[in-house]
């Protein structure tokens, strides 16, 4: 089973944009989410590349940096050469379900 439950906060205004023939919206963004205490007892905070696709991308774009998301999704893995031949890889959550939490402003 592939599933992922984060709530964080947006690390950025979301940025929409439109591929493909159809002009599909899409918006990649990332959150912070809090990831306990290190041994000095100082906060720590994992980031976390999200993918939204669709309707999503339209209701995410319309938040601003700080306000906070719950979502639930999949993890994916996208690989590609690079045109000088380096070998690269992006891991993301791909949205498929978003809640609007509360916000920053």
């Amino acid at each position: 089973m592939n599933s992922v439950t984060l709530m964080g906060r947006l690390g950025s205004k979301p940025e929409i944009r439109r591929v493909g023939n159809d002009n599909t919206p899409v918006v990649e963004v990332s959150i912070a989410t809090y990831g306990g205490k290190d041994r000095q007892g100082e906060k720590i905070t994992d980031w976390h590349d999200l993918t939204f696709w669709g309707h999503q991308a339209e209701l995410v774009s319309t938040l601003g940096s700080g306000d906070q998301v719950l979502v639930q999704g999949k993890i994916k893995t996208d690989k590609w050469t690079t045109t000088a031949g380096e070998k690269r890889k992006k891991t993301y959550v791909r949205v498929m379900f978003m809640e609007m939490c509360g916000s920053k402003r």
